[in-house]
């Protein structure tokens, strides 16, 4: 197999590997707690890994500094990963984040004695990292802005569709009792949204009715910074809380509850919240 075939096979390994990984919390399957954030990792790779653009582009036009692009390149590399160990800490826990601070640290002590031989590599060589660093980036980027809207609504339709179940026996319950549950916590779940980045349904009693909720995964891109909660009510009543301190009785007649917009989901009874 020629090099050519090599690096071509990679490159769509990796591009299946990024675009799966990406679209991994709003697919259909079991919940895992870990999907989200190594999706936040990949896309945030994909927004601050742009830096290394400009230094694959220069390589390919100016090969002669392949050296230095490359000691520029790790630089930059080390940078882009640092951020991405912030996030998983910030997602996960301090033990993601040294974990991968630590494999970064072993690729580097790989990647040295490479990066050294390109100084006796003779000019002509033709050397395929550049093109790494161009193509990985913007694919990640772009495969962000292309499919964020498309899977967040396939995901949030899966799990209201699959709340369907749920809500025909709390209304069976009603309908047997003449009340709402009280509360419905327990340690099997039993009712599943059926997306990977979808934990679970959370009820609770609401005045006359009750509000059924479950937090969707957002893109990182898709209003920076911003979560989103979808709910159901069956009296139109839907509201969720950021605080729960602000459920507990105060002066108030109604707490304040935090989002700063909200909207219909197409379903109904839904809406959905969003937080900062």
């Amino acid at each position: 197999m020629t090099k050519l075939a090599i690096h071509i096979i990679l490159l769509m390994v990796l591009t299946t590997l990024l675009a799966l990984g990406i679209a991994y919390p709003f697919l259909s399957g079991d919940y895992d707690r870990l999907a989200m954030p190594i999706s936040t990792m990949i896309q945030v790779f994909g927004l601050v890994g742009l830096a290394l653009v400009p230094v694959g582009v220069l390589w390919l036009v100016i090969p002669k500094h392949r050296f230095a692009f490359a000691i520029t390149a790790l630089i930059i590399s080390t940078f882009v990963i640092l951020v991405i160990c912030l996030f998983a800490t910030l997602s996960v826990g301090k033990s993601l984040g040294m974990l991968m601070l630590l494999l970064w640290t072993f690729i580097v002590v790989l990647l040295i004695p490479q990066i050294k031989s390109l100084k006796n590599q003779p000019q002509n060589k033709a050397n395929w990292l550049p093109v790494y660093l161009i193509y990985l980036p913007i694919f990640t980027l772009l495969f962000q802005l292309t499919f964020a809207k498309h899977l967040t609504q396939l995901s949030r339709n899966r799990a209201i569709e699959n709340a369907n179940r749920f809500i025909r026996h709390i209304e069976e319950y009603y309908t047997q009792t003449g009340q709402f549950p009280l509360t419905l916590q327990a340690q099997n779940k039993d009712y599943y949204p059926d997306v990977v980045g979808v934990e679970k349904y959370l009820y609770a009693p609401h005045r006359k009715g009750y509000n059924l909720s479950f937090e969707q995964p957002r893109f990182l891109l898709d209003r920076f910074g911003t979560r989103e909660w979808v709910v159901y009510n069956p009296l139109d009543e839907n509201s969720v809380y950021s605080h729960t301190a602000w459920l507990l009785p105060t002066e108030q007649a109604e707490p304040s509850q935090g989002w700063y917009a909200s909207g219909e989901t197409g379903h109904k009874h839904w809406k959905y919240f969003l937080f900062d």
